[in-house]
């Protein structure tokens, strides 16, 4: 009988999980250092060098520079980001199967970066015609360097459990890997602008051309550096030629129960991050009334985050990873109502706003290493780890995730009336509230999917099980 998200608790017949908290680790030897530890960080440095670039400006690109009619664009960014999202799976599936002498993941990293650098920069470039020329041309580039960014990242997610099994580690290597996203999301926020007017010399379409390849060639060099510095020192479950069918492995994905109940916090974490960032312009002109605003909204949630990588791993080691995360998301709902007091004094507000974001943001870091257990539980169920495909589907869920916070921002603005020349009245009230109501609503229905998330404790009886089995079978 196949376990369910609701049923599932990690455990084997007969037994009794004893409640989530802190859970002390098996000993494990040849752990990654701190040299490893910040190489595999710089991957999503470089992740958001091409990736966050790519979404915060392209759309930009597309209107003012390749003069691309916005509804056109509007249309091609969605039908690419829907391709994009399905075609993760797949990446995931080829990644289980691949055993080179690079490894199972590095190879990605290795030979995928170069094409991934390539096509980020042909995506900020255009013929110049005006006409259907430059949309066939954004049509191709942008579907591209989506499939190129998958191919890339969902190996680069999925070499965390590759390189160590203690769940303990692998939340420290999510920590390293949030603080270098961290790091590239400030570094495209505040640098970007400027880049492209120095570099360009007033003429933005060589600005763009330029920043964006200073962008890709430094994303390379990380990418690179992950690939040299990484270890994978957990061995596949079974050999290539063995592997699960496609159709069995996704059958044992989704009746994973801890891994279902991630996917679905993660959707919901995400789609509260695209209300957070997507609505923080229309926040910061109707209710504060201050174009200005916006850069210090979204300069201290990219701060709050970069603190939440650090505060992340000592809070969750404590209260232990769920409660940890629900704990923070019961502090960011009481913050985030917190912030209704201050929506007409800037520096309360932005201060409330940077600590809702650290403690409302724990999951987003420890997120991956989560994930990683589930490949544990994904081996222990059936001897298979589908590290690629538990990984894609985290990755999915996060793509899939920021787009509908998106999509529920403009219905909530289309009930509210929103017009870009009337920004008083009940519709500033409206947008306070779908700013900050939002975000809560998202918030609890997380804590709801974490409730069914029922692994942690026993990850120190699963991991000694799969040690002994591969002592066994001389792996």
């Amino acid at each position: 009988m196949s376990d369910s998200p609701v049923m599932d608790t990690a455990g084997s017949a007969g037994s009794t999980p004893a409640p989530d908290g802190p859970v002390a680790q098996p000993p494990h030897h040849d752990q990654p250092g701190l040299g490893e530890r910040l190489g595999y960080s710089l991957g999503d440095l470089a992740s958001n060098l091409t990736w966050t670039t790519v979404s915060s400006y392209l759309l930009f690109f597309y209107t003012d520079v390749a003069v691309i009619a916005a509804a056109t664009a509007g249309t091609l960014m969605l039908v690419a980001r829907v391709l994009d999202a399905v075609f993760d799976p797949s990446i995931g599936m080829l990644l289980d199967r691949t055993r080179t002498r690079f490894g199972r993941a590095r190879p990605f990293l290795m030979f995928g970066a170069p094409v991934l650098a390539v096509l980020t920069v042909l995506t900020f470039v255009t013929p110049g015609s005006g006409g259907s020329a430059d949309i066939v041309w954004a049509y191709v580039t942008f579907i591209l360097v989506g499939l190129a960014y998958s191919a890339v990242n969902v190996p680069y997610g999925s070499l965390m459990p590759m390189m160590t099994r203690d769940s303990g580690m692998r939340m420290k290597l999510s920590a390293f890997r949030f603080f270098g996203a961290s790091i590239g999301l400030i570094v495209v926020s505040t640098a970007t602008t400027p880049l492209v007017d120095a570099l360009g010399g007033g003429n933005q379409r060589r600005g763009f051309l330029l920043t964006v390849t200073l962008y890709a060639i430094v994303g390379l060099i990380l990418f690179w550096t992950v690939a040299a510095t990484a270890k994978e020192r957990v061995p596949s479950a079974a050999p290539a030629e063995v592997e699960a069918p496609m159709r069995t492995a996704l059958r044992a994905t989704l009746t994973n129960g801890p891994w279902v109940a991630l996917f679905v916090q993660t959707l919901l974490m995400f789609a509260r991050l695209g209300v957070i960032t997507g609505g923080a312009i229309y926040y910061a002109l109707t209710v504060v009334g201050n174009p200005s605003a916006i850069s210090l909204i979204l300069l201290a949630y990219s701060l709050s985050a970069l603190a939440g990588s650090v505060a992340t791993p000592p809070v969750l080691k404590r209260l232990g990873h769920r409660n940890g995360i629900i704990a923070g998301l019961v502090a960011s709902i009481v913050l985030t109502v917190l912030l209704v007091l201050f929506r007409h004094t800037m520096p309360a507000f932005l201060a409330v706003f940077f600590l809702s974001g650290v403690v409302g943001g724990f999951g987003f870091v420890a997120a991956p290493a989560l994930v990683s257990d589930t490949v544990e539980y994904q081996e222990y169920r059936t001897r298979q780890r589908n590290e690629g495909l538990l990984y894609s589907g985290y990755s999915f869920a996060t793509k899939v995730g920021t787009a509908l916070g998106g999509a529920m921002l403009a219905w909530g603005l289309g009930v509210i009336g929103y017009r870009a020349d009337a920004h008083g009245g009940h519709i500033a009230n409206g947008v306070l509230w779908l700013y900050l109501g939002l975000p809560v609503v998202l918030a609890v229905l997380q804590i709801v999917a974490l409730g069914f998330y029922r692994l942690e404790k026993r990850l120190p009886e699963i991991t000694a099980e799969l040690e002994a089995r591969h002592a066994d079978d001389g792996i």
